[in-house]
């Protein structure tokens, strides 16, 4: 092959120098709770990754008085992580929290890549009727109801750039109007504040296409409903937020988030706990990226 003036053997191509990768586009997802390890391939570089935290659970209901939805986990991407070849990376997957009186947060997943770790903070509880305050998390749970506006929990705490999730909805009071709930956060949108008659929806979550099919993750769960015989303070349950979030009770507990997706679980519309989160998951995918000229044999073998 002739080389040019540099005494390159490219071709004479000349531009930008990538760090070279042959990782075959090898897609690994891990989706069971707890700490595990994944071992890279020989030739991979570069890795990019998808973090997703467990989902907080539902407040728990004092009927009438409504539980608000609980926060999804967070969501965080990266790409053109540095790694070495052959060597073993702990993974963790944060569980969904367990429904309780008050709504409690879920746990953190991790990619650890010593390069680049990236850790998504579990998402937020949310806020039991009458009772302890909205949990804050990946994405912040939502305030329940009582004889006086609740407040929400914060998204994005800690916080991370670009953002890991958002704030849940403020819970409304039998005094104001409406025994309503807030929905909690999703990692694409806030959860919904209460309305007359309705409960807040759970936030939209964000759609991921790393495993080569766009999945939505991350939604945040719905706000449980209020029942008080036909009255005016009535409300109906919020519905959850796209990416895996439950749907608020209505006279129950409400719908647990959906398993590897971080959604954060329904609210309580009765006197029960409020909803499970559901599971998070960790996603790696190991990149083919070189610059110039390289053997197909280095490709495919």
């Amino acid at each position: 092959m002739p080389r040019n003036k540099s005494g390159s053997a490219n071709g004479g191509v000349i531009g930008k120098t990538n760090k070279t990768s042959f990782g075959k586009e090898f897609i690994t997802s891990t989706t069971s709770t707890g700490s595990t390890t994944i071992t890279t391939q020989p030739g991979t570089r570069l890795v990019e990754t998808l973090v997703v935290a467990g989902g907080g659970s539902g407040g728990g209901g004092n009927n009438p008085e409504a539980g608000g939805g609980g926060g999804a986990g967070g969501f965080r991407t990266a790409s053109c992580i540095s790694v070495c070849g052959n060597f073993p990376y702990p993974i963790t997957v944060g569980a969904g929290a367990s429904g309780a009186a008050g709504g409690v947060r879920g746990s953190d997943s991790v990619a650890g890549f010593s390069s680049n770790p990236i850790t998504s903070t579990g998402g937020g509880g949310g806020r039991k009727a009458s009772g302890c305050s909205s949990v804050p998390g990946g994405s912040g749970g939502g305030g329940g109801s009582a004889s006086s506006a609740q407040t929400k929990g914060c998204g994005n705490t800690p916080p991370t750039t670009p953002p890991q999730g958002n704030h849940g909805g403020t819970g409304g009071g039998g005094s104001s109007g409406t025994y309503a709930s807030g929905g909690g956060g999703g990692a694409g949108a806030v959860g919904a504040d209460f309305g007359p008659g309705q409960s807040g929806a759970g936030g939209a979550g964000t759609a991921n296409s790393i495993t080569g099919s766009s999945v939505t993750y991350a939604g945040g769960g719905g706000g449980g409903g209020a029942c008080t015989g036909g009255g005016a303070n009535d409300a109906a349950p919020g519905p959850g937020g796209a990416g895996g979030g439950g749907n608020g009770g209505d006279n129950n507990a409400g719908s647990a988030g959906q398993a590897n997706t971080g959604g954060g679980g329904g609210g309580s519309g009765g006197t029960s706990n409020g909803a499970n989160g559901g599971s998070g998951i960790v996603v790696v995918k190991e990149l083919n990226k070189a610059s110039g000229v390289w053997s197909m044999q280095s490709q495919f073998q």
